[in-house]
């Protein structure tokens, strides 16, 4: 009597569900690699958009547990741009508000795919000159 593991029909859905199981992981780091590289080039364009940190567009901050954020204004606009670092001046948040929309590019879900490093000592002085404690 021949064990149902053994039968050709059992042995073909498994490796079925196998291959479809590897699909759909490799899928899935696909998504995230392209879905972390867009976040990565949004953050790279309000950096660019941003220029120097100390400059006198810098009109706020936000202190936050996971982050800080210096906020900077463009023309009429005085929430315009924004750029959000952790402890170690890895940029985990940008934000792009000109033109009526928000663009909001976050790694905070994913904070070791952050690539940007900002100067954390130069965040951490324009806190201080603003009044951030």
């Amino acid at each position: 009597m021949r064990s149902r593991l053994a039968d050709p029909r059992v042995l073909a859905i498994a490796a079925a569900v196998l291959a479809a199981l590897i699909g759909l992981a490799v899928l899935g780091r696909w998504e995230k690699h392209r879905w972390v590289q867009a976040q990565v080039r949004g953050q790279e364009r309000v950096v660019r958009l941003v220029g120097p940190l100390d400059q006198r567009s810098l009109i706020g901050f936000r202190v936050l547990p996971q982050f800080d954020c210096l906020v900077y204004r463009r023309g009429a606009e005085l929430l315009a741009l924004e750029l959000c670092v952790d402890g170690n001046g890895k940029l985990v948040e940008a934000i792009d508000r000109r033109g009526g929309g928000r663009r909001y590019y976050d790694l905070e879900s994913d904070p070791g795919a952050a690539r940007i490093r900002l100067n954390r000592a130069e965040v951490d002085r324009l806190l201080r000159k603003m009044g951030a404690e």
